[in-house]
C-alpha cells in the first residue's frame, strides 16, 4: 500500500486546505471529515489539527481487504489519530447509497467537509448498468442539505472513460439552456464536444450536475476554479471544490444561483511540477447578446501564473 503524494497532489491538498481555513475560520478543530483517506494517511495526518472526527471510508484491495483495513487503523493508533477517526468498511458509493458500511456502521451527517477522491471517472457505471457514483453524489447533497449548515465538497476524478451518453446529453441540456438568454453555445459546446482533452467537457459537466442537485434541495452552491493536474502514473486528474450552503428562506427548490457562463468562462488552474498557472485549454469563452449586439468577450492568452497561486481556489464570480 506504499502510495504516496505527487508534488502536483500535494499542492492541491494544500489548496483545499487553505478553503477548510478560510470558510471554517472560527471552528478549526471542530469540524467533522468524511471520505477516502490515502494509504499511509498522510492527508488526515495533515489536516488533524482542523478536525475533531474523521469519518475515513476504507474498501482494501480484493483479497486483501480486512488486511488494508487493518492496517489502516494502525497507521492511525501509530499517529495518535485513533480517538478521532471511525473506520467505515467498503465501496463508498455504496455506504453513501445504503447509508451504512459492510459492518452496519451508519453514516452519521452532517459533515463540514466530504472529500470524494475517486481513483476512475465519475461517469462509473456498475454491472446493471447504473451510474452509482453521480448517484451516490446526489444522496450525499441530499443527506447534507437536511442539516442546516455550510459544508465543502472536494471531488476528485481520473480521466480514464471515452464520451459517455450521459455526458453527451448533459452538454445537449446546456446547449440548450444557454441559448435561452443567447449565448453563444454552438461555438462553446462544439469546441468542448470535438476538443481533444476530456477536461473541457468535465469542466462544464461537474458544476453544472452538482448545482443542479444543490438548487434541487435547496443549497447554493459556489464552484471554485476546476485544478487540473498530472498525478500517479501519469494519470489526469481534475479536482472540484464546492461550498454548499442553505439558500436563507427557501421553502421550494431554487434554480442555480450560480450561472454557466461562470463556470464555462472561468479557467482552470493547471498544477504542474509544483506550481500553479490558469489555462483555458483553448477553450473559446461565452459571448453573450447585450442590446446592441455580441458583448463580453475579450481577447485573453490561453494561459497565464494564476494571480493567487498560494491561495484556495479563487469561487467563480467572486472579486479578484
Amino acid at each position: 500500500m506504499a502510495i504516496t503524494f505527487t508534488r502536483n497532489k500535494q499542492v492541491v491538498r494544500d489548496l483545499q486546505c487553505k478553503s477548510i481555513q478560510r470558510h471554517f475560520g472560527s471552528r478549526l478543530g471542530h469540524l467533522k471529515y468524511f471520505g477516502l483517506s490515502s494509504p499511509d494517511m498522510k492527508d488526515v495526518r495533515d489536516w488533524a489539527a482542523l478536525f475533531c472526527e474523521f469519518h475515513v471510508v476504507e474498501r482494501g484491495r480484493e483479497g486483501r481487504e480486512h488486511e488494508d483495513q487493518h492496517e489502516l487503523l494502525v497507521t492511525a493508533a501509530v499517529h495518535g489519530l485513533s480517538r478521532k477517526m471511525t473506520l467505515l468498511r467498503g465501496e463508498i458509493d455504496a455506504i453513501i447509497l445504503v447509508g451504512k458500511d459492510c459492518s452496519g456502521n451508519s453514516v452519521v451527517y452532517p459533515f463540514d467537509v466530504v472529500s470524494l477522491d475517486y481513483s476512475g471517472c465519475i461517469l462509473y457505471r456498475d454491472k446493471q448498468n447504473r451510474a452509482t457514483r453521480l448517484m451516490a453524489v446526489e444522496e450525499l447533497i441530499r443527506q447534507q442539505a437536511a442539516h442546516d449548515r455550510p459544508w465543502l465538497l472536494f471531488l476528485s476524478l481520473r480521466l480514464d472513460a471515452p464520451l459517455d451518453g450521459q455526458l453527451k446529453q448533459a452538454l445537449a441540456d446546456i446547449r440548450t439552456e444557454l441559448r435561452r438568454y443567447g449565448a453563444s453555445a454552438d461555438e462553446v459546446i462544439d469546441a468542448a464536444l470535438a476538443h481533444e482533452q476530456d477536461e473541457v467537457r468535465f469542466k462544464i459537466f461537474v458544476p453544472y450536475f452538482v448545482n443542479q442537485v444543490a438548487s434541487k434541495h435547496r443549497l447554493r452552491c459556489q464552484t471554485a476554479k476546476t485544478i487540473i493536474y498530472v498525478g500517479n502514473r501519469g494519470a489526469r486528474m481534475m479536482n472540484f471544490q464546492f461550498l454548499l450552503r442553505p439558500e436563507a428562506g427557501a421553502l421550494a427548490p431554487r434554480f442555480p444561483q450560480e450561472r454557466l457562463v461562470q463556470v464555462i468562462n472561468s479557467p482552470f488552474r493547471e498544477v504542474r511540477a509544483g506550481r500553479v498557472v490558469e489555462t483555458t485549454l483553448g477553450l473559446p469563452k461565452l459571448r453573450v447578446l447585450g442590446p446592441n449586439g455580441l458583448e463580453g468577450r475579450r481577447s485573453e492568452p490561453t494561459e497565464r501564473p494564476s494571480p493567487r497561486e498560494t491561495d484556495d481556489p479563487i469561487p467563480i464570480g467572486a472579486p479578484e
